[in-house]
């Protein structure tokens, strides 16, 4: 791919152009060959280990089949799940963000993320930073939380585009402001076909009360036709 887009490059760069560039450069799912996935699952739930099958049709539709895992559990892993599919959606831009607001660059607030994008008039209080062609951080309000989206290290796709490795979700207390619970995410993706389909996701948690690792590894990854 070209050169990402880069503030210090040039002095009339557009919050636009840095935001589609940024987009372009994700590993997404086309919307018209994208039909979901099966494999076979292990999750690994601090000591115990469940074992089982995945068929996943979207975000919506997904059937897991593990053995003695708890509804909590389960419930939890269906969301991990839908949103790692969620992210990378092709009709979404590879990310589930605000179309319909203007963006704008904060000036005087880089800093080694790089540079702020602000949606102005969105109700989800939406921000993101770009750093090299890459989504370093989203800050939004959603779901009755405040949070914080900190990509901490990318891999390069064989067309050139970006994924995950490493990020950490820090949510917020939306009525005090108070830190309430951190999730620090590795992903490892594999390649089936022309798509990058996630292989192994490790979740740890830590809120004020505990902290819980959970770590699922799918193997023997299959692309659904229709």
């Amino acid at each position: 791919m070209s050169t990402p887009v880069s503030v210090s490059a040039t002095t009339n760069v557009t919050a636009e152009a840095l935001l589609q560039d940024a987009r372009a450069r994700r590993a997404t799912f086309p919307d018209d060959r994208f039909h979901g996935f099966t494999a076979a699952l292990t999750l690994d739930d601090d000591a115990h280990t469940y074992s089982g099958y995945l068929t996943l049709k979207n975000i919506r539709q997904m059937q897991i089949e593990l053995p003695g895992v708890s509804d909590e559990t389960l419930q939890w892993l269906q969301g991990v799940l839908a949103m790692n599919i969620a992210h990378r959606l092709e009709r979404t831009g590879g990310m589930p963000v605000p179309t319909d607001h203007p963006v704008r660059i904060a000036t005087g607030e880089e800093n080694a993320l790089g540079v702020k994008l602000v949606f102005d008039g969105d109700p989800l209080e939406s921000s993101y930073r770009i750093r090299d062609g890459v989504i370093t951080e989203v800050c939004r309000r959603m779901h009755g939380a405040r949070f914080t989206i900190t990509t901490l290290e990318v891999v390069t796709t064989d067309d050139g585009r970006n994924l995950p490795k490493h990020y950490v979700v820090i949510y917020f207390d939306p009525e005090t402001e108070r830190l309430a619970s951190v999730a620090q995410y590795t992903e490892i993706y594999e390649r089936v076909g022309e798509m990058y389909l996630p292989s192994y996701i490790r979740v740890i948690e830590t809120n004020h009360a505990k902290t819980t690792v959970r770590a699922l590894t799918l193997r023997d990854l299959t692309l659904l036709s229709d």
